[in-house]
């Protein structure tokens, strides 16, 4: 940008051709015009915008699971929120097809959870109870750093209509089972688990080259997929 405090011409103000004057405490200011942005339409931006967008879907129905699974994460980023880390994670597990203009996404590798809290191992998930999806695991709390005590969550979501649904339990559990409202009778739903550790300090597990902090998450487990037994 270029000024002048006396100009021929007079004051000069609005565009002309590449240059746009304007007058700023009667001091003359030239600055260059920037054309319009157009709405950008290539197959690779019309392509990112709709995974994207598919993302932040998914993010939002889970948004609950995604506060508990990756904030520590977050945490320890500072300034980025742990919806951000969940789109930074999930965006390259969505796909685009330009023909069908549909997304698809890759349940099994979505992430919810992150962290080095010893995990459980699913076993199973049942759906023959009406309206509840039950997940069963083995504890693992023979490995250090596993307290009978950690928190397992299960995640319930549903594609089609946007929702999930989160139930707690522990690891001597066993087992975790999730209500569901009547809205997911007979919908097609997806299941996730991840556990949280119990410790209210910071704990180095020693010959293990592991340190849990409070709240901190295992990574996610896909447990498997059904269809929601209506009543």
């Amino acid at each position: 940008m270029s000024k002048t405090s006396k100009n021929v011409l007079g004051d000069q103000r609005g565009r002309i051709g590449k240059v746009v004057g304007k007058v700023v405490d009667g001091v003359q200011m030239y600055s260059a015009h920037t054309d319009s942005v157009k709405n950008p339409r290539t197959p690779k931006q019309v392509a990112y915008r709709a995974r994207f967008s598919e993302t932040i879907r998914l993010g939002k129905a889970m948004q609950g699971a995604i506060n508990v699974g990756l904030k520590n994460s977050a945490a320890k980023l500072k300034l980025i929120s742990a919806f951000n880390i969940f789109v930074k994670k999930n965006i390259g597990h969505i796909t685009y097809n330009a023909e069908t203009e549909l997304t698809t996404v890759d349940y099994p590798h979505v992430e919810l959870s992150k962290g080095d809290t010893p995990f459980v191992s699913f076993t199973g998930v049942t759906f023959n109870v009406a309206l509840t999806v039950t997940a069963s695991f083995t504890g693992n709390d023979d490995i250090p750093g596993a307290y009978e005590d950690d928190s397992v969550y299960v995640v319930v979501y549903a594609p089609t209509i946007g929702k999930s649904m989160m139930a707690i339990g522990t690891r001597a559990d066993g087992s975790v089972a999730v209500v569901l409202p009547s809205v997911f009778a007979n919908e097609t739903v997806h299941v996730w688990g991840f556990t949280k550790t119990s410790v209210e300090e910071t704990v180095r597990v020693e010959n293990y080259g592991l340190t849990l902090t409070p709240g901190e998450c295992s990574f996610t487990s896909y447990i498997g997929t059904g269809t929601v037994l209506a009543e």
